[in-house]
């Protein structure tokens, strides 16, 4: 059972970093955590994610990195099947451990789940 489920859409740099810094506050919390990536989104999950970067911050790896770090039994990380077919993303991009999944799986865990976030 996840407390958070985190649905990250948008490509948006600001979208990115404020999902994936939300997600290492929830976790540092004590709070299981399920991402589903997906469409522009898919991106943080590839080696672009070295090349994104907010004025005044770290580049965005640098958080996945840590969420990931941070998160071990607490986080998962799903990549959304369609999203990766539309944005023509394939499974050998991913640099971190990656669950591909449907949107039918995201439902799922949001039923359960305490809280819902979109991104």
């Amino acid at each position: 059972m996840v407390d958070y489920a985190i649905m990250m859409v948008s490509g948006e740099e600001e979208k990115i970093y404020m999902g994936i810094i939300t997600a290492i506050g929830l976790v540092s919390g004590g709070n299981k955590v399920y991402m589903f990536f997906t469409m522009d989104a898919l991106k943080a999950l590839t080696k672009e994610n070295e090349k994104i970067m907010l004025n005044n911050a770290k580049p965005l790896k640098y958080y996945m990195d840590n969420l990931i770090e941070m998160g071990e039994e607490d986080v998962e990380i799903a990549a959304c099947e369609f999203g990766m077919k539309v944005k023509g993303i394939t499974e050998d991009q991913f640099i971190y451990k990656v669950k591909q999944s449907g949107v039918s799986e995201f439902a799922l865990k949001a039923n359960e789940a305490k809280g819902v976030l979109i991104f």
